[in-house]
């Protein structure tokens, strides 16, 4: 009876290592499985991100043209920044907006693409990449009258960008001076 008696006990024992063991197990297959995953899941939200902002960034573009059209005239466009930044330019008249450190190879890095009025390029930067997004005018951007650059960081809230146009301070025939200003 006492032989019986153990037996249970060590089939009972045994029960709960097997248990425990499988356990173990499945917990280190699915930690595998998250981290080959993770990367790919990163660059997927990395290539959302980017074509929403290729899609905000027509919109600004659109805005800047229809307000180039009167002197006076003054749009506004809301701008959210889900990662990354936007720099509006006034020195060199450009918007870029730059997306560091991603796993996210978009094109062939050195390689600038037109799509529209936007120039993508993709830079290695050690095992990543940085995407870059730019539209260069050829009018006088500014930022509140001043020629700086101004940085737009990602955040929770959205920027309001008024864009007005102030017409040609030079006269007749020469560049357009398009001021932006956050508010």
């Amino acid at each position: 009876m006492a032989f019986k008696l153990e037996l249970l006990k060590s089939k009972h024992s045994q029960i709960w290592v097997e248990t425990a063991v499988y356990t173990l197990i499945g917990l280190a297959l699915i930690a595998v499985i998250i981290t080959m995953a993770n990367p790919q899941i990163q660059k997927i939200k990395d290539k959302t991100i980017i074509e929403q902002t290729i899609s905000a960034m027509n919109v600004l573009d659109d805005k800047i043209l229809e307000v180039q059209q009167s002197e006076g005239w003054i749009g506004k466009v809301v701008f959210k920044i889900a990662k990354g930044r936007l720099e509006i330019d006034s020195v060199n008249n450009s918007i870029r907006y730059v997306l560091e450190d991603t796993k996210l190879e978009l094109s062939e890095p050195g390689v600038e693409i037109k799509q529209g009025n936007i120039i993508l390029k993709t830079e290695k930067s050690g095992a990543r990449f940085n995407i870059i997004l730019l539209m260069r005018y050829n009018i006088d951007i500014t930022n509140k009258n001043n020629e700086d650059i101004k940085i737009l960081q990602e955040g929770a809230t959205a920027y309001n960008i008024l864009i007005e146009n102030k017409g040609s301070s030079l006269g007749p025939g020469t560049t357009t001076q398009i001021d932006f200003e956050i508010i």
